[in-house]
């Protein structure tokens, strides 16, 4: 493993963020792959600061990581889905208005993203085929999918850096930003899937309702 620190990160407020965007596998044979349309922004609790002496020993201003800067005494938990932009912790389609209104055409920026989520997938696609011949010859053969966080970093020329790829990441909820995200997020995968009702429960055979906020057209990438 090669690790590389990104010295110039794109900064809001002068604070450094990443992305967490949720992509769901669904098939492998052909590779097929969608981007949720929606996801978080999570921010550094301390403004960024690469020259004083010490620095970089700051967690809270170098690391983006929520489990970490929750403990800092600067950190903003948001209290209303309302407040998409406000805290330490922003929805996906917060940070791109904000991007949008300083005059960033967001387009190639996705496109870079797109590229670097479908060329990290296919480096461990013999490992995905593995994994699915298992699952098959298991006599599992409906409704076998995998959903991904991918961690993602933006420098200041607006190139993505995968910083890790989350194998079922956390769906926890600590704010309504956070709830109604991932509810919808958890809903719409299952509905993409077409994971079914138990027919021994009451009601029809019918998909879970919800409406499907994956990516599709020009943002979604199959076989």
């Amino acid at each position: 493993m090669v690790c590389k620190y990104i010295g110039n990160p794109l900064l809001i407020n002068n604070h450094k963020f990443d992305l967490r965007i949720y992509v769901l596998l669904t098939s492998v044979e052909p590779l097929r792959i969608y981007v949720y349309n929606e996801g978080l922004a999570r921010f550094a609790s301390e403004p960024y600061d690469s020259t004083t002496k010490g620095a970089k020993k700051n967690l809270y201003s170098h690391l983006t990581n929520y489990s970490i800067n929750k403990k800092s005494e600067t950190f903003q938990q948001n209290k209303s889905v309302l407040e998409r932009d406000h805290g330490n912790k922003w929805s996906l389609s917060a940070l791109q208005s904000h991007l949008e209104g300083l005059g960033i055409n967001m387009q190639p920026v996705w496109e870079r993203i797109y590229d670097a989520i479908i060329k990290s997938l296919i480096a461990v696609e013999p490992q995905l085929q593995g994994g699915m011949k298992k699952i098959l010859n298991s006599g599992a053969r409906q409704n076998c999918f995998e959903l991904f966080g991918f961690d993602v970093l933006l420098d200041s020329y607006f190139k993505p850096h995968v910083l890790e790829v989350n194998f079922s990441p956390s769906l926890s909820a600590d704010s309504p930003l956070d709830y109604h995200i991932k509810s919808n997020l958890l809903v719409d995968t299952l509905n993409l899937v077409g994971l079914k009702r138990n027919p021994k429960k009451r009601g029809n055979n019918s998909n879970i309702g919800g409406a499907q906020r994956f990516r599709n057209g020009g943002t979604y990438y199959g076989g």
